[in-house]
């Protein structure tokens, strides 16, 4: 690994990259199955694979750690998959419910944006400020224009 890659604030941006970009390739393939009209009887499978996936995956990754995760881990992990493919799950219905996709896919991010702010806040005590503040402000209303439009 080069010096440029060891750093914390490099490895995070590159995790953080990752993270959007496949969340990312998800939801677009949901959508890709919507505008097709497949979302009746593809959304499952496709769903199943996607998730089934990312987990054979992990579960390499996890094997090559020198350490094993406690039950707790895999309990928050396994509740975490099961919520995000839930999510995915009723916007791929929504979808195929002829719900406009800049309205679907506008309310599940800031649906989720809302309440992982609001549980940072009142569960976990962060304080934001200012900028975190504004940028709230700006998400909540970034999916009101793109939802009325």
């Amino acid at each position: 690994m080069s010096s440029r890659t060891s750093r914390p604030g490099v490895r995070w941006f590159q995790l953080m990259l990752l993270a959007c970009i496949t969340n990312g390739l998800g939801a677009f393939g949901l959508k890709v199955l919507a505008e097709r009209k497949w979302t009746d009887r593809y959304e499952f499978q496709y769903l199943l694979m996607w998730y089934v996936g990312w987990l054979i995956l992990g579960v390499f990754m996890l094997i090559r750690r020198p350490f094993k995760p406690v039950r707790r881990e895999v309990v928050i992990a396994a509740a975490m998959g099961l919520c995000s493919m839930a999510g995915q799950f009723f916007t791929g219905l929504a979808l195929s419910r002829d719900v406009a996709g800049h309205v679907a896919f506008s309310l599940s991010t800031g649906g989720t944006l809302f309440i992982v702010a609001l549980a940072g806040i009142l569960l976990f005590k962060e304080k934001v400020g200012p900028y975190g503040l504004a940028g709230l402000v700006l998400g909540i209303l970034s999916i009101i224009v793109l939802s009325v439009s």
